[in-house]
């Protein structure tokens, strides 16, 4: 067996994400920033649901995400970048919602206005 070296100087890793949360429907824009994130095509998933890798960097990784029909489960991430591996996300999640201005939320219908009852 080989032994791995872990080395956090270039190790890719994973900072932040913003937005945090995204529309069940999809489509939403999400930028993951960190270090060290090699030259090597990033493929990302969040829920094992693509993330379309819209532009990267050696610090910022913007992709769009798919649509998840719910399914109660923990939110999980993958960034994988060809040739080097996954990078470390540590406690870093996305997490898909259904928003309260969106009206598939409510059927179909208009989501209630300020100061309805519901």
């Amino acid at each position: 067996m080989t032994p791995v070296t872990y080395s956090s100087t270039v190790t890719a890793t994973l900072t932040s994400i913003s937005p945090r949360f995204g529309s069940v429907l999809g489509g939403t824009t999400v930028t993951l920033t960190g270090t060290n994130f090699p030259a090597g095509t990033a493929t990302v998933s969040f829920d094992n649901r693509d993330c379309a890798v819209q532009s990267q960097s050696e610090t910022e990784v913007v992709c769009i995400t798919s649509d998840k029909p719910y399914i109660p489960d923990t939110p999980k991430l993958q960034i994988d970048f060809e040739g080097a591996g996954y990078a470390a996300t540590g406690a870093n999640i996305f997490r898909y919602v259904s928003l309260w201005s969106d009206p598939e939320t409510w059927g179909g219908d208009t989501p209630p206005l300020e100061g309805e009852s519901i």
